[in-house]
């Protein structure tokens, strides 16, 4: 609980101290400073402060958000968690259209970002084909939001390097 919950300079300074360790979405921001027992007034002029200075702005957040974490999730799943942070759906697609737009070339599209995460998956459950294991590693990968055609892009770069393994070996 807060000395004075309406006080907007307070409820700037709690905020910038919680952004200090986390980035934060703007919905979660608002809704901590009211847990910590600002009033709605303050805590939105805080915000608003924070917006002008550009120390929030969801759709910078989402970008980091999906960067670090492409490698390693569906773009459904971490859609889902940035909805769940209380990103809005437009804010999440202007993220989506950042990052496209940023590929370089080919290899650093979001396609093939997530076919390389579906590599990493199948090497790390060590995929062997299409017998019972392997159907469960690939039904797996397509509960967690993985396209379809991004989980065959992802076995062809397997299949790739395990051919490529297996001619070095002989």
């Amino acid at each position: 609980m807060t000395n004075n919950p309406g006080d907007p300079k307070a409820a700037y300074n709690c905020a910038v101290d919680m952004l200090s360790r986390q980035d934060r979405s703007e919905k979660d921001l608002y809704e901590r400073l009211l847990k910590k027992g600002f009033e709605e007034p303050a805590a939105a002029e805080a915000l608003k402060k924070l917006r002008d200075k550009h120390y929030i702005d969801d759709v910078r957040m989402a970008e980091h958000f999906i960067s670090a974490h492409l490698s390693e999730q569906s773009l459904a799943q971490l859609k889902f968690k940035l909805m769940h942070k209380g990103i809005a759906a437009d804010d999440i697609a202007a993220a989506i259209g950042r990052i496209s737009d940023e590929a370089v070339d080919d290899s650093e599209s979001l396609r093939n970002r997530q076919a390389v995460a579906v590599f990493e998956i199948l090497k790390k459950k060590k995929y062997a084909g299409k017998d019972q294991a392997g159907e469960k590693i690939l039904a797996s990968l397509s509960r967690k939001g993985f396209s379809y055609d991004i989980i065959r892009e992802g076995i062809s770069l397997y299949e790739e390097e395990s051919d490529k393994e297996g001619s070095d070996r002989e």
